[in-house]
């Protein structure tokens, strides 16, 4: 990675600056100390050494500064390629920051050398140009932040250093001399009264014992010169030491010589003159201020004179002095103490810089410390100083040339360098506790704490307050750096590189929140930064943030979450589909036969588990990790098993022997149970894993790629779920293989070998070709999870396909199949129905119903009280092979037909358990043999003969024993034994020559229809319906099953019911809500019309038949108990009084009512009431119910058609002993309308509906009632008079309508309405409806009522008459019950031409 530091130069104002000086002059940059050994130059004027500045080696250092000024401007980093990069290249940034010291104590040392201060900075070389030229080089460093000065071993020092936190430059400066003195000494006792209280300015001594710092210099042996501290013979130093006023317990009144600190001008001069002095305003220096104490008010006025003020002898005309006394010499000058406002006890000789570097002897850096005179912890470069002792020959220490830093100047240098970067840096020391040196985020590094408790952090005023200071700083380590979210960063940068003993090129990841992998993420290097023999090892650390990968997650808008939700949607709308078509079949044989229930379930498994891929969809999360985890695995397992049990029962039944298949008993309840322990076992390894080791958001740092990015991944702590997942799911697969195996050679009628072969394969390959391509492309998460839907949506919707597809193309095939011998038979049936037509035209009613092609049917409904009936009470209700000439008729007259044409049976509580106390009652084996469906009529076999008779069989016959037996136990346990054992019972009993045409259950209920062979062809739009009335209309224990057909014209149409129990008027009024019900939700006619119409008015025929628990209600005008209503019902039944009896049932009045079943008939029951018996045969009534006729019949027939429809025979069958109910049949004979001749017209009708209004409508309220009137048509071409009949142009036609009458019950219409017939033959069902809607929203509640007219009888006139008027006042009919009246006046008319 390539890092470029640029900085564009700052420019100033016209003229000649500081800086501008500086870089003239500026030493070359220098990495070793220089020879220690250096010429002492002579003495010379200022003026003479500027003009000799054009010296080569001074010139070469202007290059150097120059050079080095560019260099520490504020840097921009650039980040390019490689992390590393950026590290080598902060590397040399901070060794060019670092070597700024260097170059700053050359400049100040070879100004030393240059003796620029003859005398030391005494009073005569004060207020010089000298002064002046070392402050332009003090400016011309000031950007850089450091501070130089030196001290000697004489005691001098000397700087412009910041002496209080206003950052305003000033004059520090200490005299040279020992502290330690007498007050009274000849030589230095004048020192003891200079010393000033730096906030009021009142004068003070210079005593030791009043300080805080109480150290002083004494020499030894009047400094002689010895020999440095690890050093060399070379180099020699004074011998002094370092004392302290417990040192000399003797002397009570010790003096210093004060480092005093001085206002300056703009020059840099000693200044004291009001409006002169350099200071800070507002934050803005100015040279305009005036110099006070500490105290901002006191102004400094100090002209102190004195025997130390004498002036040395010269010739400068600048030196400001007067006349003191007679001799020339001698003179005072007036600014010896001008603008020095505080006096303090300090001697470089007894800092630790000092010491360090005297001991040393080498260029060095110490260790951080806090700053004497700003508290301000810092470090210093300290630079020795020689000069040759021409007398001796000795190469003489004289003192350190030192640059102070600011530890708030690296942190500043590395902010400057990092500001405009997404980089942040630290540094510090790389030894133990690893202190702070400085850090990019603009933190500081040092906490300022009470000097009296450092437990205690200042406020920001006590840490402002210099005199007396209250607050030290002390230094922070990178361990408790956390002032802000950046520092927190690199703490944990540290602490994470610690762990890897900083390795060489070793990058760690760290958040700025541990506890949430979905924070921002850093990447973190360091790198030892050393300078070997100047005391300096430090430990530099970069972080950057790193990006998150924008394509670890598919977020709302991306073109990849819009593919996903494609690849999801349609792998869900696909499954849906074909278990949709599977659904549709599930009637079908071939459909049955795969197993219905447990296909559908893996089929709505598969599409659940498409859905599963929309969960890898939004960012990654603990909780989306855990989501995934749970659906895709739990849907999965959910998915396969009951494929895995289908195949494991099919096996069982019938692959196994025939010994085995017996005893196994394995309905769908106890299939589904087997089929819990695989999705049991996947929620139990997901659980454990859950809480063990679950999904979480990970985040996983790519440090190959050009540009470090986080990626959010859903990983486990360790690879324990993985390991135990693949090997479950291995499992699952090879289990699959097995079982495919195992039932390879069963019947694929039954089986699904292949197709479960295909499916293992086809998830195998899948899950092996996804694994694949994730392990050999390098791609992005985003990929990975659309691959993975990609996976989902094979393995799902091939896998189901393979098992949905084969089956319906089957099963169409077979339609087609039939469909063609239907064809066929109904053909010729056509023919013979033609020949027989013609015979028939002038016939009577009376005639065709005794002709062969009148439609004879046989209605039964029992209720078979949850007991499985036996054989010969399924014979006294159905008739031996559907022979009418086992049916008794209500006038003792044979039917005139050898068999029924049409069987319809209705169940109720047609549901048991084998070995319960119910289907074990009145068990006998000594059932009447019932003859063999597969042999000729009076071979008889026993209808559950038992097959280990198979020893007396042919090895022919036996064979197909066996698989009969393999084939009814395989679809007992689909379907249910209950159901395999009733329609094998009827199939036995009827005999082959009935086909069973419609078959529905639906809960405890019940409709089976069944007819000849040769009828069937006939028989077409077959439509099964229903509705549930149980507990909140769900459960199906109580509701009915409705079939509908249309036989030659003529639209039939059955009902079963079970209608809501027990006695009363609250009971009652259930029963007739419950059939309103029915009626409501069963749709089974279509009139191509979008609006709803009673299935009750639109059928030719309609019967209704069931447990319709209407009870025998005795009104008599009193209260009556329980013990005598049955005495008296117990009474007329043994008086066989049936007329008496069935004047209180409750369904012939309820009839009589319209409260149901309006405009219905129900025959009379000449015979006992049917509940409730005891199970045995007769009618043996139990006494805690009154004998009632719940088991009823009841038919209506369109208008105009009552008289084809005639009731033969109505009994109930008193051998049925397995039921508290004795079961009813009722006998009927119906003329299809195509036997009865159509009128034909001779031009068209126009009807004319006028003066029309309603009644008594029933509505919630007048509010919501907005009726309007439709007419529908029905086996006739008709329009609305004046528009074009164009009704085939789209789907639903459109029939005309009234307008709508707002918030009204009894509207009225005066317009008229005109119809025009558009057919020339009106059939005998041709019915025209007028629907009164209380709504304009489609549904079952907008309908109020419907009345129906034939149209045959409506267009009836006498000879020569063309037009007639009708008024009619009728009423309406919904769903079985009154819904008010309708009246209206109709002109009927023939069109001419």
């Amino acid at each position: 990675m390539m890092i470029n530091f640029t900085q564009p130069t700052t420019q100033r104002g016209g003229g000649t600056s500081p800086r501008r000086i500086i870089s003239d002059i500026i030493p070359t940059r220098r990495r070793k100390a220089q020879s220690h050994n250096t010429q002492r130059p002579s003495s010379s004027s200022l003026s003479s050494y500027c003009r000799a500045r054009s010296n080569r080696r001074i010139m070469s250092a202007n290059i150097v500064l120059f050079l080095m000024m560019l260099f520490f401007l504020p840097c921009l980093l650039v980040a390019q390629d490689r992390f590393e990069q950026v590290q080598l290249r902060v590397y040399e940034s901070v060794d060019r920051f670092l070597d700024t010291p260097l170059v700053a104590s050359t400049v100040f040392r070879d100004f030393y050398n240059l003796r620029s201060f003859p005398n030391d900075l005494k009073a005569s070389d004060r207020d010089t140009f000298a002064q002046k030229y070392l402050y332009s080089l003090v400016l011309a460093l000031n950007f850089t932040g450091l501070k130089p000065y030196y001290g000697l071993e004489d005691g001098t020092f000397l700087g412009y250093l910041h002496a209080d936190t206003t950052q305003v430059p000033r004059l520090v400066y200490r005299e040279p001399g020992n502290s330690g003195y007498l007050f009274d000494d000849p030589e230095l006792g004048k020192y003891w009264n200079t010393c000033v209280n730096p906030i009021t300015g009142t004068p003070r001594p210079c005593e030791l014992s009043t300080e805080s710092n109480t150290t002083f210099i004494s020499c030894i042996n009047d400094c002689e010169l010895i020999s440095c501290p690890s050093s060399s013979d070379d180099n020699f130093c004074n011998n002094y030491e370092i004392l302290s006023l417990d040192n000399q317990k003797n002397q009570t009144e010790l003096g210093y010589i004060p480092m005093s600190t001085y206002c300056i001008d703009r020059f840099g001069g000693f200044s004291q003159e009001p409006g002169s002095v350099l200071t800070q305003e507002s934050g803005v220096l100015t040279n305009e201020g005036t110099c006070t104490f500490l105290d901002g008010i006191t102004p400094v006025e100090r002209n102190i004179t004195g025997p130390f003020a004498n002036c040395q002898p010269g010739n400068d005309a600048n030196d400001v002095c007067s006349i003191t006394t007679n001799e020339t010499d001698v003179r005072i000058c007036n600014n010896t103490f001008a603008g020095a406002y505080e006096s303090t006890n300090y001697d470089p000789r007894w800092r630790k810089w000092y010491i360090d570097c005297r001991t040393m002897q080498v260029p060095r850096f110490s260790d951080p410390y806090v700053f004497f005179t700003t508290g301000i912890f810092g470090l210093t470069y300290t630079y020795p100083l020689y000069k040759l002792d021409e007398m001796q020959g000795l190469n003489v220490f004289e003192g350190v040339v030192a640059v102070d830093m600011e530890l708030d100047d690296v942190s500043a240098f590395l902010r400057q360098s990092f500001d405009q970067t997404m980089y942040t840096a630290a540094i510090y020391e790389d030894r133990e506790p690893h202190k702070m040196i400085g850090v990019s985020t603009g933190s500081s590094v040092v906490e300022w704490v009470q000097i009296a408790d450092p437990t205690t952090v200042c406020t920001e005023e006590e840490t402002q307050r210099t005199f007396p200071r209250v607050c030290i700083a002390r230094q922070l380590t990178i361990n408790n750096f956390e002032e802000s979210l950046p520092d927190t960063i690199l703490r944990k940068a540290h602490e994470a590189l610690s762990l890897t003993n900083f390795s060489n090129n070793t990058s760690v990841a760290v958040r700025d929140d541990e506890d949430d992998v979905a924070s921002q993420s850093y990447l973190a290097n360091s790198i030892v930064y050393e300078k070997p023999g100047e005391n300096l090892k430090w430990r530099i650390v970069v972080t950057r943030p790193i990006d998150s990968d924008p394509e670890d997650s598919i977020t709302v808008g991306e073109g990849s979450y819009i593919l996903m939700f494609i690849i999801g949607g349609l792998g869900f709308t696909l499954c849906c589909l074909l278990f949709w078509a599977f659904y549709l079949r599930r009637n079908e044989e071939l459909v049955q036969y795969a197993d219905f229930q447990f296909t559908s379930a893996f089929l709505l498994g598969a599409a659940c588990l498409n859905l599963s891929t929309f969960t890898l969809v939004g960012e990654t999360t603990d909780e989306l990790c855990v989501l995934r985890m749970w659906v895709f695995f739990m849907l999965s397992s959910m998915m396969i098993s009951p494929l895995f049990i289908k195949a494991y029962r099919t096996y069982k039944l019938l692959g196994s022997s025939v010994a085995s298949a017996m005893s196994v008993k394995m309905d769908n309840g106890e299939a589904w149970l087997r089929a819990l322990p695989i999705p049991l076992v996947q929620m139990i390894v997901l659980f454990i894993f859950t809480y063990a080791d679950p999904w979480k958001a990970t985040a996983e740092i790519n440090l190959d790629s050009a540009i470090p990015t986080k990626i959010m991944l859903c990983r486990s702590s360790t690879t324990g779920f993985v390991i135990v997942q693949s090997i479950f799911d291995f499992l699952l697969l090879f289990m699959g293989c097995v079982l495919a195996y195992l039932t390879r050679k069963v019947d694929p009628l039954f089986c699904d070998a292949k197709a479960l072969l295909f499916a293992m394969y086809n998830i195998a390959f899948t899950t092996l070709m996804v694994a694949l391509v994730l392990g050999t492309i390098d791609t992005h998460e985003t990929g990975k999870h659309v691959l993975q839907a990609i996976g989902v949506f094979w393995g799902t919707v091939f896998s189901s396909a393979g098992f949905v597809l084969p089956r319906l193309f089957a099963a169409k095939k077979e339609r087609r199949r039939k469909k063609k011998d239907i064809r066929t038979m109904r053909t010729t049936l056509e023919n013979k129905r033609r020949q027989n037509r013609a015979t028939l035209v002038t016939s009577s009613i009376d005639y065709l119903h005794e002709d062969e092609d009148a439609l004879k049917i046989l209605v039964c409904s029992a209720n078979l009280g949850n007991a499985e009936p036996t054989p010969e009470s399924m014979k006294s209700l159905i008739p031996e092979y559907g022979e009418c000439s086992h049916v008794s008729t209500i006038h003792g007259n044979k039917i005139d037909a050898e068999q029924f044409d049409l069987i319809v049976i209705g169940l109720q509580e047609a549901t048991w358990v084998r070995g319960s106390k119910k289907s074990a009652i009145k068990r006998t084996s000594s059932a009447p043999p019932v003859s063999d469906p597969n042999g000729p009529r009076g071979k008889r076999g026993s209808l559950f003969s038992s097959f280990h008779r198979r020893s007396s069989m042919s090895s022919g016959h036996l064979a197909l024993e066996e698989s009969r037996f393999r084939q009814d136990a395989y679809m007992a346990a689909v379907e249910g034994a209950d159901t395999v054992t009733l329609r094998r019972v009827i199939r036995l009993i009827l005999g082959n020559s009935y086909t069973n045409i419609a078959e529905e259950q639906r809960g405890q209920m019940r409709l089976t229809i069944w007819a000849l062979k040769d009828v069937a062809p006939g028989i077409r739009d077959i439509k099964v319906s229903g509705a549930n009335t149980g507990v909140g209309n769900v459960l199906a224990n109580k509701g009915g099953i409705v079939t509908s057909m249309v036989f030659h014209d003529t639209r039939l149409s059955f009902l079963s019911a079970h209608l809501a129990a027990h006695e009363g008027e609250r009971f009652y009024q259930a029963r007739c809500n419950n059939m309103v019900d029915i009626l409501k939700h069963s749709k089974t006619c279509d009139l191509n019309t979008k609006h709803s119409i009673d299935m009750a008015i639109t059928s030719h025929h309609m019967f209704v038949l069931g447990d319709l628990n209407f009870r025998t209600a005795f009104d008599i005008g009193r209260e009556m108990t329980h013990e005598e209503k049955f005495s008296r019902a117990k009474s007329l039944i043994e008086s066989k009084d049936w007329l008496t009896l069935y004047s209180f049932d409750e369904l012939y009045k309820a009839i009589a009512k319209g409260d149901v079943l309006f405009n219905f008939s129900t025959l009379p029951c000449n015979f006992s009431p049917t509940f409730k018996v005891n199970r045995v045969a007769g009618f043996d009534y139990m006494d805690h119910r009154v004998p009632s006729y719940t088991d009823r019949i009841v038919v209506k027939s369109a208008p105009g058609l009552s008289s084809n429809l005639r009731p033969l025979s109505y009994d109930p069958c008193v051998d049925f002993v397995t039921s508290d109910h004795k079961p009813i049949r009722g006998a009927f004979s119906i003329v299809p309308n195509d036997m009865i001749s159509s009128t034909t017209i001779e031009g068209r009708y126009r009807l004319v509906f006028s003066e029309m209004e309603c009644s008594d409508l029933i509505m919630g309220n007048s509010e919501s009632c907005n009726p309007f009137i439709m007419f529908v048509w029905d086996s006739v071409e008709m329009c609305e008079d004046g528009k074009a009949h164009l009704a085939f142009l789209k789907r639903n036609k459109v029939f005309p309508r009234t307008s709508t009458k707002y918030k009204s019950q009894n509207p009225k219409w005066k317009k008229h309405y005109s119809l025009v017939t558009t057919s020339e033959e009106i059939k005998i069902g041709a019915s025209l409806y007028l629907c009164v809607y209380g709504h304009e929203r489609v549904g079952d509640g907008s309908i109020l009522g419907t009345l129906a007219l034939n149209m045959q009888n409506l267009l009836r006139c006498q000879p020569d008459e063309t037009t007639k008027e009708l008024v009619m006042d009728k009423p309406l009919e919904r769903y079985g019950k009154k819904g008010g009246r309708i009246k209206f006046k109709v002109e009927i008319s023939m069109l001419v031409g």
